[in-house]
């Protein structure tokens, strides 16, 4: 399941890799996904979990914005949030869980 998952984001990576080469469109995204847009919380996911788009790779943020993206119903998302997860330890797992109970209390 994690290979095909792989495999399935890679594709989606090839098509977004040009819209994230600029560290200036990575704070475009977060301003975005702050407001709840969901193509910029997954687009975050997808740049945090490769390290494109000036961001370092962090598993942690990464799932984050995967996992708000798929509560608000983009179906690609949660499939990247479960890819992710398995790539974490435990305590990142409960901290991306608190940064994601932080953001849904607070609304961003």
């Amino acid at each position: 399941m994690a290979l095909i998952l792989h495999i399935i984001f890679s594709l989606v990576l090839f098509e977004r890799e040009n819209e994230m080469h600029e560290f200036e469109s990575a704070n475009q995204y977060l301003v975005a996904a702050e407001s709840g847009d969901v193509r910029s919380q997954f687009t975050l996911a997808v740049m945090y979990s490769n390290g494109y788009g000036g961001v370092d790779k962090d598993f942690v943020l990464a799932h984050k914005w995967a996992t708000l993206a798929a509560i608000d119903g983009n179906a690609e998302a949660s499939m990247l949030a479960e890819l992710i997860i398995h790539y974490m330890s435990r305590q990142e797992i409960d901290r991306s869980r608190q940064l994601i109970q932080k953001c849904r209390a607070n609304k961003f």
